[in-house]
């Protein structure tokens, strides 16, 4: 019975991972750290199983949103970094889950070419009701790829500390 139970609060918390609230990872724990406690008959080792998933819910979320993030940021950077000046060009990421997908369109406002890279200003919007453009920097890497140069999560000196 108890193995049901949890298998049942391991599903309820997949099923609400999509969601992009801070408070999965406590509804998990608090769900997770009852059935604990009440299968063991022990408060404190359901407190402490409940407090632990929290935490590994929240970090895994955490995780899955800045890799998609990273994602459309290098789609974007890509797209643009071979336009010439003013053309735009539409970009588009799909993720394996239905969650966050967008797209909207890019522009190269201008080069900036400096004695270490090649770095360019570029003007994007995301399709959304309303949605206002907005500038960032890309630059080209050693290896030719262009990387967002001024917004986390792809600002690799960061690591995981975002």
């Amino acid at each position: 019975m108890t193995r049901r139970l949890c298998a049942l609060a391991l599903a309820a918390s997949i099923g609400l991972s999509g969601c992009q609230s801070s408070s999965i990872g406590g509804a998990t724990g608090a769900v997770v750290g009852t059935l604990s406690g009440a299968a063991t008959a022990n408060p404190v080792a359901g407190y402490a199983i409940g407090v632990t998933v929290q935490a590994a819910v929240d970090a895994t979320v955490k995780y899955v949103l800045r890799e998609w993030k990273n994602d459309q940021q290098n789609v974007m950077a890509n797209a643009a970094g071979e336009l010439p000046i003013g053309q735009v060009r539409q970009w588009q990421i799909q993720h394996s889950l239905p969650v966050s997908n967008e797209r909207g369109g890019i522009q190269v406002v201008r080069d900036i070419d400096t004695p270490l890279t090649r770095c360019r200003e570029v003007l994007f919007t995301v399709e959304q009701e309303d949605a206002p453009a907005y500038t960032s920097m890309i630059c080209r890497q050693q290896d030719g790829q262009w990387k967002w140069a001024a917004a986390e999560p792809s600002v690799a000196r960061w690591n995981g500390l975002q």
